[in-house]
């Protein structure tokens, strides 16, 4: 009882502070100081004008390999990402089959044979009879006739025994290319035919890029041409590339252009399937720039800190191209303005600079 009682005394008293005492109690919230900045103006120059196109990497050659004969294979010598040269040995298919073929097609192709040895004896002797007059215009024709089909006999037997030869070798699958396994398809024990797939491969070294040229700039874009790309698996890389190809006529549905350029890819950095964006000069023309040291990148997004009013505001900006340490900045900015030069890390929108 007299504990609750002691409780509820304190209550009372806590509850009676004036509304100033219980004020001054509150923690006081101190300002942070200014950070020290260094500021560089905004300038106005003849900077390179970009055209900004989309596009795709492809490989420069590819192939999908096929076994081209039937049978179970039998063994696997690659994997994906496994680099391969021309040549080499992918798969193979059990080939006693195939040698059962090919020996019993050299069998006919030799039996043809002494068949056209026997068949130009008859010509001979139809020959020299018809001249006698021995025998009958008619059963001359008969025999000569006769001959002749033994020799297409003869000629589609070795043809054939070329054929099953051919298949018997092609039970060793090579890649037709250098290049790197993009998939394999098949395992020990499966049972391929001639269109079956059993691997594919990839040349990416240089890798092609096909664009898509809007109509109105297709006057701007030629054969040699030099263009930048990007990709997002590479944000701040920037790869260089040529145009080697120019289609000579626009696709109807869409009105644009194709064009094809190549890049070195010594690293594969530029894998197919991936999305490009290239950045074409077409010119120059007068744009804001600033320092490369106020762009601060983060990712793909790029921002930078004006200074105003003693505070750093900051923006996200899009750039473009870099001339003697400036960078071309979209946004419109003018020539008074002030940007901070290596946004110290931590610099917030608002923050009080000095």
């Amino acid at each position: 009882m007299r504990t609750l009682l002691t409780l509820a005394v304190l209550l009372a008293v806590v509850g009676c502070k004036k509304p100033e005492e219980a004020a001054a109690e509150k923690p006081k919230t101190t300002a942070l100081p200014p950070v020290k900045v260094e500021l560089a103006g905004v300038t106005h120059e003849q900077m390179p004008r970009l055209l900004t196109l989309t596009g795709s990497v492809i490989a420069d050659r590819q192939s999908e390999v096929a076994a081209n004969v039937s049978g179970r294979v039998t063994a696997t010598y690659v994997e994906r990402g496994m680099p391969v040269k021309a040549g080499q040995v992918i798969a193979i298919v059990d080939a006693r089959a195939a040698g059962f073929q090919a020996a019993a097609a050299t069998a006919q192709s030799q039996a043809a044979q002494t068949q056209v040895s026997l068949a130009k004896q008859e010509c001979d002797r139809a020959d020299t009879l018809f001249s006698q007059g021995a025998i009958p215009k008619s059963e001359y024709d008969r025999l000569k006739t006769q001959c002749t089909s033994q020799l297409y006999n003869a000629n589609a037997a070795q043809a054939n025994a070329d054929l099953a030869g051919k298949l018997a070798g092609d039970t060793v699958i090579r890649a037709p290319i250098d290049g790197i396994i993009g998939e394999r398809y098949v395992n020990v024990g499966e049972y391929v035919q001639p269109p079956t797939k059993v691997a594919s491969v990839f040349s990416v070294n240089p890798a092609r890029i096909t664009i898509s040229v809007p109509e109105p700039a297709v006057g701007r874009v030629k054969e040699g041409q030099t263009l930048d790309l990007e990709v997002s698996s590479w944000p701040g890389r920037s790869f260089a590339a040529t145009v080697r190809f120019v289609s000579p006529a626009l696709r109807p549905q869409t009105r644009d252009l194709i064009i094809e350029a190549t890049a070195k890819n010594d690293d594969g950095a530029l894998k197919p399937g991936m999305f490009a964006t290239i950045k074409l000069v077409i010119g120059e023309e007068e744009q804001a720039t600033v320092p490369v040291s106020a762009i601060k990148e983060d990712g793909t997004v790029r921002r930078l800190f004006v200074a105003k009013d003693s505070r750093a505001i900051e923006m996200v900006v899009k750039t473009g191209l870099v001339k003697d340490g400036r960078i071309a900045v979209y946004e419109a900015l003018p020539v008074d303005t002030q940007v901070i030069l290596k946004p110290p890390t931590g610099l917030s929108d608002g923050a009080a600079i000095q």
